[in-house]
């Protein structure tokens, strides 16, 4: 439509639809202008080597031309998606394009369990959670189905054989699952939890990696089994969390452990009971209480009291920053609405306040967070949808 516009061959209705842009552009011009200058050079400079191309056939319109080159430049970042823009026999292709924030949605129930064999069943979007007995249920005690519809071959479990199970939520994922004990976790976005088809011998062990909420039932040792060393009298089955540097060793109670491959530490964060933990490596002890939070980094651990609703808040749907810097804030936006975060420019020191539901468009939670003086750009490059952070140019 371009082309035939600059070319004099444009119908009146285009053209009205050309000169409302026009208008449009003139007073919406922020999306383009939020762009890298570098960026807006080049996408100026390489449309209007194309739009040059149709001069030496369109003498009469060359104002017109130059008229509206950058208003093209302007056009494919406002409306098009990866758009492919034709000039005579050459193509233009602008990869990274503005997306609307109310389009990406949050996440959702999104899992799915690892069998012992190798075998993975996508678990239904629609359930909250699964239920670890004598075989594995939904919350709801309906059966699990394998991917071609039919009853999956896990209804039931063998009493004999333990079996290794690993729940695994993506980006934009959480899912809840009730060992067989009764102790209940809830996996946030990103994570995996290995835990056993049911527990044997004198502890009750399960491996992490990213972020979950458990709810640990406490459960008496069975009989005629010998307490585990320094347990002797409590007469209770020690249950363990271990995560890429530490280990986390309770009897019944509630915390929250937040231990992604990417964050330079692990924290900790006890509501109710009491919970030992150690570096892997080896290390000093330490004895939370509720209301203490641990930050375990290599063989250190350290110790504070915090306000525990902030670290837990996921669990209940809410995005809770309290104080939180910028890119700990940001990189829960990221697994939850799964976006690749690009920063540009030099961040200023900010600290997030913010409470907002998790199951709001990205609009809602950027709209909130720009309160804090941030800006933001969400741009799509390929499928991937991106959030740009954009610091001090």
């Amino acid at each position: 439509m371009v082309r035939r516009y600059v070319k004099g061959r444009a119908t009146p209705q285009e053209s009205d639809f050309l000169d409302a842009w026009d208008h449009y552009l003139d007073t919406h011009h922020d999306a383009f202008a939020r762009l890298p200058q570098q960026e807006r050079d080049a996408i100026q400079d390489t449309i209007l080597d194309e739009l040059k191309s149709v001069i030496h056939t369109s003498k009469p319109r060359q104002t017109t031309i130059y008229r509206w080159a950058p208003y093209a430049a302007a056009m494919l970042i406002a409306v098009t998606a990866a758009t492919w823009i034709f000039f005579g026999d050459a193509i233009v292709h602008y990869k990274a394009t503005i997306v609307n924030a109310e389009d990406i949605v949050p996440g959702t129930n999104r899992a799915t369990l690892t069998l012992a064999d190798g075998r993975t069943i996508d678990l239904s979007e629609t359930q909250t959670g699964i239920i670890i007995d004598e075989g594995i249920t939904y919350a709801d005690g309906t059966d699990l189905t394998s991917g071609d519809g039919k009853s999956a071959e896990i209804a039931k479990l063998s009493a004999e054989i333990v079996n290794e199970l690993v729940l695994t939520t993506p980006k934009g994922g959480t899912y809840q699952v009730t060992l067989p004990d009764g102790s209940r976790v809830w996996l946030n976005a990103s994570s995996a939890l290995k835990y056993p088809s049911r527990f044997s011998g004198k502890e009750r062990v399960v491996f992490l990696e990213g972020e979950a909420y458990f709810d640990i039932k406490s459960m008496p040792l069975p009989a005629g089994l010998p307490a585990p060393i320094g347990r002797e009298g409590i007469g209770r089955l020690p249950f363990k969390v271990i995560t890429n540097n530490q280990t986390i060793e309770v009897l019944g109670t509630e915390f929250n452990i937040s231990a992604y491959a990417e964050d330079a530490d692990t924290k900790t964060t006890l509501v109710e009971g009491s919970v030992q933990l150690s570096p892997l490596g080896g290390g000093r002890v330490v004895t939370l209480s509720p209301g203490q939070q641990a930050i375990t980094r290599g063989s250190a651990i350290e110790t504070k009291r915090v306000d525990t609703e902030p670290y837990t808040a996921w669990k209940d749907g809410f995005f809770y920053f309290d104080r939180l810097p910028t890119q700990a804030a940001i990189a829960q936006l990221a697994r939850w609405y799964d976006l690749d975060v690009i920063y540009e420019g030099k961040l200023a020191d900010v600290n997030m306040f913010a409470y907002i539901e998790r199951n709001k468009p990205l609009s809602a939670v950027l709209k909130a967070l720009e309160k804090s003086g941030l800006k933001f750009r969400v741009s799509q490059s390929g499928k991937r949808n991106q959030l740009i952070v954009l610091g001090e140019q």
